[in-house]
């Protein structure tokens, strides 16, 4: 159920530091065979978020129009994820979240200019990840 897990990893050909804790009600990857290879995936895509501090928490967010949204607060950033959504939604979720931890970390404010790269990044990122998820590379450099 709930819970903190805190993975701290060093990319040994990147020398790159990824900070994830996920909490929550995880049902969606409830063993986070996806979560885990999808993060370390756009963490070598996006190396701006090298040092990140990235909590990912599912809860239920039925009531709140959206499948995620993302929050930073002195450079950590809180993304809530819905806990009910199939596993190709999920993913879409997770890198359209990403995608904004990124954008504030590049200084991109514009909420269009935001929006219109998470919705188009999440579509092709994600196709990506299932193609090479399908073929056993899943943790591919750029």
């Amino acid at each position: 159920m709930g819970g903190w897990l805190l993975i701290h990893e060093i990319d040994i050909v990147t020398d790159m530091k990824l900070m994830l804790y996920t909490t929550g009600e995880w049902k969606v990857d409830p063993n986070k065979d996806i979560t885990f290879p999808l993060v370390r995936w756009l963490f070598r895509l996006f190396p701006i978020l090298d040092g990140s501090d990235i909590e990912i928490n599912q809860v239920d967010l039925g009531d709140e129009f959206a499948y995620g949204f993302c929050q930073e607060d002195d450079g950590e950033f809180l993304i809530h994820i819905h806990n009910r959504m199939d596993l190709r939604e999920y993913v879409k979720t997770i890198i359209h979240e990403i995608t904004h931890v990124r954008q504030t970390l590049d200084g991109i404010t514009d909420s269009n200019a935001r929006e219109d790269e998470a919705y188009y990044l999440e579509d092709q990122l994600s196709k990506a990840f299932w193609d090479r998820l399908k073929s056993g590379t899943p943790n591919v450099e750029k």
